[in-house]
């Protein structure tokens, strides 16, 4: 039993540690082509401002996404082989640590019995001196297998723990990669909805184009002068409060007050008046979007400006570009839903965005996403100074 359990421990401590797979990613042809693109839509953004330009930025914007997405996938697809040998990897060493504990204890269970055999100074009674010397040296042996075993054991604990934090990092990488490749294919569908919107809009004709893009520059050029003439797109020092109604969105809010809309260089606090205006009015549907969620969507902007194209309305819902009426604000009102009213301003130069949440009859309360929530309607504009009235209604 003691010389079973002796060699034992030496056959076991040959393949004590398993050598970790590696895979190598040869990742520079895809790198390289990333490279170039990033290139062309740097050159692209330089030139004119025309049709055909637009398209070729979205098309190579398409292209330089979808190469991030491969990127993406095959770094996932690496970290998943990686993760399945490591999971091999610390079974194996899980059984090898169970192996040389229970050997451990054979070793510390035979080496008691042996003391207990052959005691100390046993060769002063022992009338064959040979075999106490024989009967020594095994017990010499098996104590040092004890402490080769001990040390062993010691290295694949190391060694496993190790390998299982190793294990969780990638795991955790695995986690973000997903979560990027989420957002790399949501940035695609956006990206394929703006050229298709771009298509649609313009019927594919350079004139209609620059029609259409000298209409966006000018309202928001309208928009930027109101924030201008109201103090800048000055951010507030800290988030507002939601409002009476819990529906409030401030375009100053510091959460997204310096955020770029879409691929535009407008940020919100200069020119959003309007998407958080939309925001808050979805908001009050039970569809809750941020400002700044609504910006990240490049596709809803038209050719990358921060000019709004059409919302396009939670399901049931549809979209209304209307002249002012009273009974029209009236009859949404009561309906429950918000009014998004289009001001031309008076006292401050430009134009500016403000939502009717509820009265009548001109005596209105409104969320303003600029001055803020609960405003009276009285207090800063007229009825008079209503260019246009967008609904989101049934």
């Amino acid at each position: 039993m003691f010389k079973k359990t002796f060699f034992l421990f030496l056959a076991l401590s040959f393949f004590l540690f398993s050598p970790t797979i590696s895979y190598a990613d040869d990742r520079e042809d895809l790198e390289k082509k990333i490279t170039e693109y990033t290139q062309k839509l740097s050159e692209l953004g330089t030139a004119k401002n025309t049709l055909a330009n637009q398209i070729k930025i979205l098309t190579s914007q398409y292209e330089l996404t979808l190469l991030r997405i491969t990127q993406t996938e095959n770094s996932i697809k690496n970290l998943e082989k990686e993760i399945a040998s490591l999971t091999v990897e610390i079974d194996g060493l899980n059984t090898k640590l169970n192996k040389l504990s229970s050997l451990y204890v054979l070793q510390i269970i035979d080496n008691y019995k042996l003391q207990k055999k052959v005691p100390p100074f046993a060769f002063l009674f022992s009338s064959d001196l040979n075999n106490f010397l024989e009967q020594y040296k095994y017990v010499a042996n098996v104590q040092k297998a004890s402490q080769t075993s001990l040390i062993n054991m010691e290295t694949v604990r190391a060694n496993y723990d190790a390998q299982k934090t190793a294990k969780t990092q990638k795991q955790q990488e695995m986690e973000t990669l997903q979560k990027t490749l989420a957002t790399q294919k949501t940035t695609l569908d956006n990206q394929k909805v703006a050229k298709d919107k771009l298509l649609e809009s313009t019927k594919n004709d350079e004139k209609k184009y620059q029609q259409l893009l000298a209409a966006a520059q000018s309202q928001l050029a309208a928009l930027k002068s109101f924030s201008n003439s109201a103090g800048g797109s000055s951010c507030l020092s800290s988030s507002p409060g939601t409002g009476s109604d819990g529906n409030f969105y401030s375009q100053r809010d510091p959460r997204w007050c310096k955020q770029f809309i879409g691929s535009s260089n407008d940020t919100i606090g200069e020119v959003g008046c309007y998407l958080s205006s939309v925001s808050m009015t979805y908001k009050k549907l039970g569809f809750d979007i941020t400002p700044s969620a609504y910006a990240a969507n490049s596709s809803i902007f038209w050719s990358n400006t921060a000019y709004m194209l059409t919302p396009s309305p939670p399901s049931g819902y549809t979209f209304k570009q209307v002249s002012y009426n009273a009974s029209t604000v009236d009859n949404e009102l009561k309906a429950g839903r918000y009014v998004i009213a289009q001001m031309r301003m008076s006292t401050i130069v430009g134009m500016h965005f403000i939502v009717i949440i509820s009265g009548s009859n001109g005596n209105y309360k409104i969320h303003d996403p600029w001055f803020g929530a609960d405003q009276d309607f009285s207090s800063r504009y007229s009825t008079l100074g209503i260019m246009s009235l967008r609904l989101i209604t049934k």
